[in-house]
């Protein structure tokens, strides 16, 4: 069941979630901590010990995650896919007023190389104003409300070596998750970063690069002395269903013709045949394995989550 969380206006600033905690269900931080090896196989679980702390606590456990998979061995996109994973389903765990925060923790604990997947992904399917079809927002509503997060990851990315790469990451992603309106979006968001090189930096060469098709964070990593920037098609495919099912579906594609008849004498050890995928180049055919997974050209895209919608 879809879950809203709310933000609140121009005077609160603050991001809300529905999830609130009860008095007295609360567990000790290092209760929590001593999960975060289970956190990190099993990301969709930092939901659940998310709603068992206190907003402080909320906040020094997804620190410490993110800490944890940046040293965990592996690929960057293997690391890029945990991240994800861990922070989307942290803000699904925000205790009431604390989501903002979480964002802003989340944009000054994860690594900028890791960022460049989940800007991708917050803004298209998490924190997108289209994510609700029932709600239309104003303009005027999404500067207020972009603005007060701003101002949120600002605070707390100002103690980070790369704050302004960070800072960055930020406007780029609640610029596309406005969808290009207002239009003076980008503008209004860098005006609030500390006149300097850095600003100028942002504006000029780092957000036009960012907001491009596709976007390109290269000039931002290479500022922050971070890597280079990972697959994202790569990181998404480790991010979503498990590969096997891709497998499954390519093998069925391989025992059917494009119109879905049976093309073996094994039938009955395969799917019924409205669940096989046959095999065709042309996404519009709905038996393209391309097509069953929601994958465009060049693209993979992973399963629609649950949106972290605007009030």
């Amino acid at each position: 069941m879809k879950r809203t969380l709310m933000v609140l206006g121009v005077a609160a600033a603050v991001l809300t979630s529905q999830n609130v905690l009860a008095q007295g269900e609360t567990i000790p931080l290092a209760e929590a901590r001593a999960q975060i090896g289970a956190i990190v196989e099993d990301p969709a679980s930092m939901t659940g010990v998310m709603r068992q702390l206190s907003p402080e606590d909320q906040l020094s456990l997804l620190s410490d995650v993110n800490s944890a998979i940046a040293s965990m061995p592996g690929s960057s996109e293997e690391k890029v896919a945990k991240f994800l994973n861990v922070n989307r389903a942290a803000l699904k765990g925000s205790a009431k007023g604390n989501l903002a925060n979480l964002v802003a923790e989340v944009f000054a604990t994860v690594p900028p190389e890791a960022l460049t997947v989940i800007n991708e992904r917050f803004a298209a399917d998490v924190f997108n104003r289209s994510a609700d079809p029932s709600r239309t927002y104003t303009d005027d509503e999404i500067l207020n409300i972009s603005t007060n997060l701003m101002a949120k990851i600002e605070s707390r990315t100002a103690g980070t070596d790369d704050a302004a790469v960070r800072n960055t990451f930020a406007i780029a992603m609640l610029v596309k998750a406005s969808n290009g309106s207002p239009s003076n979006l980008s503008e209004a968001l860098v005006s609030m970063l500390p006149e300097g090189n850095e600003r100028d930096l942002a504006k000029n060469e780092w957000l036009p690069a960012a907001l491009g098709e596709p976007a390109d964070y290269e000039s931002m990593l290479a500022y922050a002395g971070d890597g280079r920037q990972p697959s994202p098609e790569v990181a998404q495919l480790l991010a979503g269903p498990q590969l096997i099912e891709y497998l499954l579906a390519d093998v069925a594609s391989c025992l059917v013709d494009e119109q879905g008849r049976d093309t073996t004498p094994f039938s009955d050890m395969l799917l019924p045949l409205e669940d096989r995928v046959p095999r065709t180049e042309d996404l519009s055919k709905k038996w393209n394995p391309k097509y069953r997974r929601g994958e465009l050209p060049k693209t993979v895209v992973i399963p629609e989550p649950e949106p972290i919608l605007y009030p």
